[in-house]
């Protein structure tokens, strides 16, 4: 009986040692990506809010905010900006100086269609159509 046992342990512990089947080419279908389109109108709104964050923050601190944790903790910006909700990547890029700083929203889902959007200390904010907005770029 003791021998049965040990033949049996040996068995369960050594079928884990075996090369796993050699795996069937399948294809499968590319993941589909749940990615909120575009919208454009939030992405500007969602700017605007940044701006007029960043010129109440420096009327405090005499100084740019470099994140946007410093501008909700400081209750000039209700929360950070979210690209489920906008469709866009908004990016805010201070100067190491926190004298200026720039805003940028991408679409998370590029199209040559779609608009960029920049911004910065001025204020205004410009687009441009199917790549990366800039300081030279057209005002909306």
């Amino acid at each position: 009986m003791k021998r049965h046992l040990a033949v049996v342990v040996i068995l369960i512990m050594t079928s884990g040692c075996a090369e796993p089947p050699a795996q069937q080419s399948q294809t499968t279908a590319p993941a589909v990506t749940s990615a909120k389109p575009a919208d454009e109108p939030a992405a500007i709104r969602v700017i605007g809010e940044i701006n007029k964050a960043q010129a109440g923050y420096i009327q405090r601190n005499r100084r740019y905010a470099l994140t946007y944790d410093e501008l909700v903790e400081s209750h000039f910006l209700a929360k950070e900006p979210s690209k489920d909700a906008t469709g866009y990547e908004i990016s805010l890029r201070p100067s190491a100086d926190a004298v200026s700083y720039r805003v940028l929203a991408s679409p998370v889902s590029p199209s040559p269609s779609v608009r960029h959007f920049y911004s910065d200390k001025t204020g205004v904010i410009r687009a441009e159509t199917g790549k990366e907005a800039t300081v030279a770029s057209p005002e909306i």
